[in-house]
């Protein structure tokens, strides 16, 4: 059997656990991994080493640059930040024909790309996600039906400045649970100080963000600017609730069926460096994944940046034509 051709570019911190995961993959794999930046190729191959051998040993190969002698690459995967990665994808795709792509999130940095990517990708017939991956988390999965289609109410709360990059999770994990991508989001709750973000040369935002759902169902996104809250994410319907605390993979349920009585359940949260073995294993093998499909991921997106932008524009002195997030 001829190995899959993979691509992962960007090895970065979600770069480098990608490929970590990468080695567990049960399908034969030729991977090229490319950075500008040595020390991060250099990080990447370390966490690679660092993983247990699998049951098969992947040809790894480390670059600078995107090879020009790749005419077909089975799956791609993109973890560079947003203000470059749709110029990534379109020098990949001059370059090679590409079967399957996995983009990180937040996908873009101009409101333009959204739209030219997916032209783009209908043109060459490449299947696309997005990697906001709760939902193909199992304790997420697995309860998804209780509440698909209904109203339901929704609340996540955690600290550390990253309302903008974590808001993304949550607001396709509501899609998830509710079936519909109609949504508007009210920003009167957010602090208007824009925050350096984790990466150099973006911001975040800090405070809350209320969205509501075309079919009635209701988010409340809090980041706290002080302290060192864990997350903590709530979401009831009228036949069931649910609490989750996934930095001690638990989780509480109760029914309207079983007298509302609450009951514990083990809600494991994967890492990056486990969850993509299954996503390239699915991919390779079935063509297709758990994952949000381009087309849907960016309506989520422009729906969240379009006012987070308007918002930063009407409180900043510095006036931006982009997202400046990641």
């Amino acid at each position: 059997m001829n190995p899959k051709k993979v691509i992962l570019i960007g090895a970065g911190n979600i770069g480098s656990r990608h490929l970590q995961a990468l080695k567990e993959v049960k399908i034969p794999l030729e991977i090229f991994v490319v950075d500008p930046y040595q020390s991060s190729l250099s990080l990447a191959a370390e966490r690679y080493e660092s993983m247990p051998a699998g049951q098969l040993t992947h040809k790894v190969s480390y670059l600078n640059e995107i090879p020009s002698n790749l005419n077909k690459i089975d799956l791609a995967i993109i973890a560079t930040c947003s203000d470059i990665r749709a110029e990534v994808v379109r020098r990949l795709f001059k370059k090679s024909k590409v079967k399957y792509l996995i983009l990180e999130k937040l996908l873009f940095g101009k409101k333009r790309d959204y739209s030219s990517i997916n032209t783009l990708l209908k043109k060459t017939k490449t299947k696309a996600w997005v990697n906001c991956p709760m939902r193909m988390m199992p304790f997420y999965a697995g309860i998804q039906p209780e509440f698909f289609g209904q109203a339901i109410f929704y609340n996540a709360v955690w600290s550390d400045y990253n309302l903008v990059t974590s808001a993304i999770h949550y607001l396709d994990h509501m899609v998830f649970l509710v079936g519909s991508d109609d949504f508007i989001i009210n920003l009167d709750g957010l602090d208007p100080r824009p925050i350096p973000g984790k990466r150099q040369g973006f911001l975040d935002l800090a405070g809350a963000m209320h969205v509501l759902f075309k079919n009635g169902s209701v988010g409340d996104f809090i980041c706290n600017k002080k302290g060192n809250i864990p997350s903590l994410v709530q979401f009831h319907c009228s036949k069931a609730r649910c609490i989750v605390r996934e930095t001690e993979g638990k989780a509480w349920v109760s029914r309207a069926d079983g007298n509302w009585n609450w009951q514990e359940i083990g809600a494991s949260i994967p890492f990056q460096s486990q969850l993509t073995t299954k996503l390239a294993e699915d991919i390779l093998s079935k063509g297709t994944c758990q994952l949000t499909e381009y087309e849907q991921s960016a309506k989520i997106h422009l729906q969240l940046l379009e006012p987070l932008l308007k918002f930063l524009n009407k409180h900043s002195s510095k006036k931006f034509n982009y997202y400046p997030f990641t």
